[in-house]
């Protein structure tokens, strides 16, 4: 039997982890990156930034662990085989980028004493930045921006010029 959609837990935890991780990478470009740390709204945001990254990394290693026990369809073709590797490539390499963003956050704060700072014991470094981790989250974010931007493109390929109705494939609907 040929399954032609994704299982819908699998579904779920594609959809949950989008909206996390767009949001997650708009907070911390656009509301995290030009705020000073010592601006006191700083520490809650940080707080939510991390407890949000926590639940994401859990989410993806879920979602690997999954991966391998539920259904899944055969891999789209494109009718390139260029294509179709990437294709193939890209959701790997989008859970390894995720995990080492988790990873770079988790030890950025370990060596910025974030955990101090959000228990009122520590003051926030002046910059984030004095620390090796934070570029390294940094380029993590915008390779994760890079990837999203190519995996939206080929869906939105593979949905308007194959016609080949992949995005039914992730959504709730009929297995056949």
């Amino acid at each position: 039997m040929s399954v032609y959609c994704y299982h819908p837990v699998t579904v779920a935890l594609h959809w949950a982890l989008a909206v996390l991780i767009i949001m997650m990478l708009w907070v911390g470009t656009y509301v995290l990156a030009p705020m000073d740390n010592a601006d006191p709204d700083k520490l809650t945001m940080l707080a939510i930034h991390r407890g949000i990254g926590l639940v994401i990394l859990t989410l993806t290693v879920l979602r690997i662990i999954l991966r391998r026990f539920l259904p899944a369809p055969e891999h789209a073709k494109t009718g390139s085989a260029f294509l179709d590797k990437l294709g193939q490539a890209m959701p790997k390499l989008m859970n390894i980028f995720v995990i080492l963003m988790a990873v770079s956050g988790m030890v950025l704060g370990r060596m910025s004493g974030l955990s101090d700072a959000l228990a009122g014991t520590l003051p926030l470094p002046e910059s984030f930045f004095e620390f090796s981790p934070r570029v390294i989250h940094g380029i993590l974010a915008r390779l994760i921006m890079a990837m999203l931007a190519l995996h939206i493109l080929g869906a939105l390929y593979h949905q308007i010029m194959l016609r080949d109705g992949l995005f039914q494939r992730m959504w709730f609907g009929k297995r056949s």
